[in-house]
C-alpha cells in the first residue's frame, strides 16, 4: 500500500493505492514545513485519515509539497509523517517536481505552478533546475493568487480601484485597513488570506480594472521567470494550479503578446501523479 500526496498552500490531496489502484482519498489543509509544525501534520492526519485503513500498512509515501524542495525542510516533513506512518518509507520532495511529473512524465518542459503561490522551474525529464528562485508572497509569487490579491487590496486601499468594484468588495469582504494589515502581517497563513480574493477577481474579470490586475500578475510572471529562457518559444510550458487554469484565457492572451504559448493546463496534478507512479517502476526520488 502506498500514498501519494500533493500539497499546496491551501490544501493537500491524498490518495491511498493498493496494488496500483486507488482505494481511498482524503483532503487536509495545506501542509508546509515553513508554516506548519509536527503537531499540525499529526492533527491533520488524525482528523482526516480514513479510519478503516491502518496507517501501519502503508509501505511508501510520495509527498509533494510546497517548501519540500529544500532538503532540510523535506527531511522535517518526512520525520513528521513518519510518526503517523511508522512503517513507511517516505519521500518528501517539492510540489514543483510533482507538477513536472504530472505534466510531462519523463519529457522536458517548463513547469509553472500557479495557485495560492507560484513556482517556476525547468524539468529535463528527471530533475528540476530553477533559473529563478521561489521567493514567496512577500518578495515574489508572480502570477499567483496571493499576488493578485495583493494587487487588488493595494488598489483598494490606495483608492485607485474602480468605485463600483470597490463598493462590491466592501460588501463581500472585511477590507478595513486594520483588519487587512492584521491578516497580512500578524495572522497565520497570510498568502492564503491574500489568495482568498481570487473568487472575487474571477467573478469580476470582465471589469477592465480587475482584468488589468490579472494581466499585470501574468506580465510579471513572464518578465521575471519566462524571459530568462533564451529559447522560450522552443520549450513546452505546462501550468498546474487553480489560479493558472481559472485565468487561462488571460495568460494565453499575455502569451500572444509576449511570444510564448502554454502547451497544457492541469488543474489537479494528483490524478496524473497516480498514473506516473503506477506506470513507472523507477519511481525516484
Amino acid at each position: 500500500m502506498i500514498i501519494i500526496a500533493d500539497s499546496g498552500a491551501t490544501k493537500t490531496d491524498w490518495r491511498i493505492l493498493e496494488h496500483g489502484k486507488p482505494i481511498a482519498s482524503f483532503e487536509t489543509i495545506g501542509l508546509s514545513p515553513y508554516f506548519n509544525r509536527q503537531e499540525d501534520f499529526l492533527s491533520a492526519l488524525n482528523q482526516n485519515y480514513p479510519k478503516q485503513i491502518n496507517p501501519e500498512q502503508v509501505k511508501e509515501i510520495f509527498f509533494y509539497g510546497s517548501g519540500c524542495g529544500v532538503h532540510e525542510r523535506g527531511q522535517d516533513v518526512a520525520r513528521y509523517l513518519g510518526i503517523f506512518f511508522s512503517n513507511a518509507k517516505i519521500h518528501a520532495v517539492s510540489d514543483a517536481l510533482g507538477a513536472a511529473r504530472a505534466l510531462f512524465k519523463r519529457q522536458p518542459g517548463i513547469v509553472v505552478i500557479l495557485g495560492t503561490g507560484s513556482n517556476i522551474a525547468y524539468y529535463d525529464g528527471e530533475r528540476l533546475y530553477n533559473r529563478t528562485p521561489s521567493l514567496g508572497f512577500v518578495l515574489g509569487d508572480e502570477g499567483s493568487g496571493a499576488y493578485m490579491g495583493r494587487l487588488l487590496l493595494r488598489a483598494y486601499l490606495y483608492k485607485t480601484l474602480d468605485p463600483d468594484i470597490a463598493q462590491s468588495l466592501e460588501q463581500q469582504y472585511n477590507v478595513e485597513l486594520s483588519h487587512v494589515l492584521n491578516m497580512v502581517y500578524s495572522a497565520p497563513r497570510p498568502s492564503a488570506y491574500l489568495a482568498s480574493f481570487v473568487p472575487f477577481i474571477l467573478e469580476n474579470i470582465h471589469n477592465q480594472h480587475i482584468y488589468s490586475i490579472v494581466k499585470e500578475a501574468f506580465v510579471a510572471l513572464y518578465r521575471y521567470h519566462f524571459a530568462v529562457f533564451e529559447n522560450l518559444s522552443d520549450l513546452s510550458i505546462g501550468v498546474t494550479g487553480s489560479v493558472g487554469c481559472l485565468f487561462s484565457q488571460v495568460l494565453d492572451s499575455v502569451g500572444e503578446e509576449y511570444g510564448f504559448k502554454i502547451s497544457q493546463y492541469l488543474r489537479y496534478p494528483i490524478v496524473e501523479l497516480i498514473n506516473y507512479h503506477t506506470q513507472n517502476t523507477r519511481n525516484i526520488p
